[in-house]
């Protein structure tokens, strides 16, 4: 691990970051060989993930002591409004979500702290292991750490996650599961044009499911396929939704043939 430089005050170090980030923006990117690029967004993604950690120490300092009142805002959520113009959703993100996360997950904070670890990735282990008793989310986040800094892929660690859930289950697992997942929630909503945003917060089985699903419908179609991964993954969605609608109408119509009984009323499912 490097050591970190050290700084006269805060404000001389975020000066450094915020003059080597305005460099990296402003540079001729298409000039960079891809070697070049390829560690600039290794770095970059490194980067981020400190910032989180950095900005959520900040950010729980700041509400412990208050700091807020001094402009006249009512909460942090309101100051990080109000003050450095952000949405409610990207205070919620900044203050209920990481600030909480880093108290109750504090060796991920220090694996994110130290760059060891996206921030995406750190994320996704918080939201399992949250599923998990109390006394055993500490253990289960030092496996999930320990297996993500070997090299596991997304897809593994949700499987030793569900794995994990399962031991971690008293009694009647079924039942457990049930109650353990009661926040789990996919929403739907629409904007302009009838365009949507998707949100979900899904389980360690589910997001294997989805994660199958997405990748067996999201390869790229050849060397001309100039997707990006999450175009990919969206267009595969939209694959699977289409051919789950067929399926649906198929059975409808069996159905219907078999037993002279109208499909059930409803939205109809038509494939695009």
């Amino acid at each position: 691990m490097k050591t970190a430089p050290t700084f006269a005050s805060a404000s001389e170090a975020m000066e450094l970051a915020h003059a080597a980030l305005g460099y990296l923006a402003s540079a001729d990117a298409t000039a960079m060989a891809a070697d070049t690029q390829a560690q600039c967004l290794r770095a970059l993604e490194q980067a981020h993930a400190m910032y989180t950690a950095a900005r959520t120490s900040v950010l729980a300092a700041f509400t412990a002591g208050q700091g807020y009142c001094a402009d006249a805002d009512y909460s942090p959520r309101a100051w990080l409004i109000n003050r450095t113009r952000i949405t409610k959703l990207g205070a919620a993100v900044a203050y209920t979500a990481w600030v909480r996360r880093a108290a109750a997950h504090p060796e991920v904070a220090a694996v994110l702290a130290a760059g060891e670890m996206s921030e995406s990735f750190a994320r996704t282990i918080c939201q399992w292991t949250d599923k998990l008793p109390q006394e055993s989310r500490e253990d289960a986040d030092e496996i999930l750490l320990g297996a993500a800094g070997t090299g596991m892929g997304l897809r593994d660690l949700a499987g030793l996650a569900g794995e994990i859930y399962a031991r971690s289950l008293p009694g009647n697992p079924d039942k457990d599961q049930e109650e353990a997942f009661g926040d789990r929630s996919v929403k739907l909503e629409t904007t302009f044009g009838g365009a949507g945003v998707l949100h979900g917060d899904l389980s360690p089985e589910c997001a294997a499911v989805v994660g199958t699903v997405l990748d067996a419908l999201a390869a790229p179609a050849g060397s001309e396929d100039t997707r990006t991964q999450a175009q990919r993954f969206h267009d595969g969605l939209q694959e699977a939704m289409r051919r789950l609608c067929f399926c649906i109408m198929m059975n409808a119509w069996t159905a219907h043939r078999q037993t002279g009984r109208k499909p059930s009323s409803g939205r109809a499912c038509t494939p695009a």
